[in-house]
């Protein structure tokens, strides 16, 4: 979609290589998932990819440890074939991480681990359990972990495999979380629903003090507006920013609508300023009374799945059934990411 790959290319272009270059930062770990869709790749952004990212990492002289992600991969059980490897295999300034190393950098050794599978599953844990290095950076399926801040991650590796390292940090899930050493970053950017309304960041390593310093991204692809003209005049209407909606995907939750030529001309706004989707949605929860605390606990699509999968009375174990459903949740998602 063009306007996510400008949304993307203005995160690149306008923040994350402006401060690598002014704070003299000449190398990236990528934790996985550098391409989106695991069995295709459409040119235009291959094209967008390369104009945006590729060519000023050449550009500047910024090499790249690119470790592989479940996203990268064709098949679920085996790392094998692979976009990166395929597409970026002549950028000498890019290493991609296919299999578990150890790597030096200013004398800090860290544990690099690709998306593990049933291939590559007891290799993996042999090397965590063996690896010469007190911090691991990865591409984790934890179970326990919070896949966003409703949905627990039900299956995955245990996380004792990686108790040894003082420090792991990971890919995977959009959302920043905790769990025991471990702690998932979060995606850069926005790039579904589900992202909206989350903090989004690239971090800063420092091989000297190991700390991991958060650097915001302020850039955002999604908006919701509510409407309520009982709180509201023409005027204030009138006058609102609506700006902040160009070249988005934008929600208009419709809590009260009194007045309907308010509305239209509310309508009419949001329209002008050529977002790049819109829904209306009747607001039948009154999420403009809610605090943020019930806001948090009103539950997503995978929370009323698992509720109901335990609610059944069925022979046999649920846990399969749960994963599946996530499963095949996860897939539609990806098939649909900017729906």
């Amino acid at each position: 979609m063009v306007e996510m790959a400008k949304y993307q290319g203005r995160f690149y272009n306008e923040i994350f290589f402006p401060y690598l270059l002014e704070n003299d930062i000449n190398h990236i770990i990528h934790l996985g998932d550098y391409f989106d869709r695991r069995k295709f790749i459409n040119f235009a952004s291959l094209k967008s990819n390369r104009d945006d990212f590729i060519e000023p990492l050449i550009k500047n002289n910024i090499t790249m440890d690119l470790i592989i992600g479940n996203h990268d991969t064709y098949y679920k059980n085996t790392n094998d074939v692979n976009a990166p490897e395929l597409l970026l295999f002549d950028k000498a300034n890019i290493e991609v991480i296919g299999s578990p190393k150890v790597k030096e950098y200013d004398g800090c050794r860290l544990a690099l681990v690709p998306w593990i599978n049933n291939d590559n599953y007891a290799d993996s844990v042999e090397f965590l359990l063996t690896a010469d290095a007190a911090t691991c950076m990865g591409h984790f399926e934890i179970e326990g972990a919070m896949m966003n801040p409703q949905v627990m991650c039900s299956h995955g590796l245990d996380h004792t495999y990686l108790k040894r390292f003082d420090k792991v940090y990971s890919g995977h899930f959009h959302h920043k979380t905790d769990l025991k050493n471990i702690r998932y970053l979060g995606s850069q950017m926005q790039f579904t629903w589900n992202d909206y309304g989350d903090e989004k960041y690239f971090h800063i390593f420092d091989t000297e003090t190991l700390e991991m310093t958060p650097i915001h991204n302020p850039l955002r692809m999604f908006e919701k507006a509510f409407y309520d003209d009982t709180k509201e005049t023409f005027e204030s209407i009138r006058d609102k920013d609506y700006d902040t909606y160009t070249g988005k995907f934008v929600k208009v939750i419709v809590v009260n609508k009194d007045n309907p030529y308010w509305f239209d001309s509310f309508l009419d706004k949001v329209h002008a300023a050529s977002p790049i989707h819109l829904q209306i949605v009747d607001d039948h929860q009154h999420m403009d009374l809610m605090g943020d605390d019930e806001i948090e606990n009103v539950e997503d699509t995978l929370t009323i799945l698992s509720k109901y999968i335990d609610g059944l009375e069925i022979q046999g174990k649920k846990k399969p059934l749960n994963e599946l459903m996530t499963s095949l949740y996860n897939e539609a998602l990806d098939e649909h990411t900017y729906l």
